[in-house]
């Protein structure tokens, strides 16, 4: 229950997001924030990160659908005493999903978080990051077989 939890939430909260900045921006238009250090700029990218593999709609929303079977098959199996895996797989999920529905419904993915010198993002990037960086820590503090 905690996956779908997770994951509906950053859906969310990515939706919200994404709706108030295509609202409140044209295309390309900006607001610095912060005296400069951030911009929210509304931007379309119809690929993946860095522009990478433009207008492949398809190709994402098949590989999102793949990804979520993964993480839903493995998600079971993780022991419950292990947050760290179970978190990072729902944020990935979550943030998976958020883009996924950008594709289905612009043929793009809307992104207006901009901070020098990445790519212009959403928070949708920020969860699937934030859970690959918990997912490597609970990897790498789990004990091999050979060590047990």
């Amino acid at each position: 229950m905690a996956l779908f939890l997770v994951s509906a939430w950053i859906v969310l909260l990515d939706q919200i997001s994404k709706t108030i900045v295509m609202r409140a921006l044209y295309p390309y238009e900006a607001v610095h924030c912060l005296g400069g250090m951030v911009r929210i700029t509304h931007v379309r990218n119809p690929g993946a990160a860095f522009g990478i593999l433009q207008n492949q709609v398809w190709l994402f929303a098949t590989a999102t659908f793949l990804v979520a079977s993964l993480v839903l098959t493995f998600y079971r199996r993780v022991p419950r005493s292990d947050w760290c895996m179970k978190l990072g797989l729902a944020l990935g999920l979550g943030g998976s999903l958020g883009n996924l529905v950008d594709r289905l419904r612009f043929g793009s993915v809307i992104d207006f978080i901009e901070i020098e010198p990445f790519p212009v993002f959403n928070l949708a990037d920020c969860a699937i990051v934030a859970g690959v960086i918990l997912l490597l820590f609970a990897i790498l503090r789990t004990p091999s077989r050979e060590e047990e």
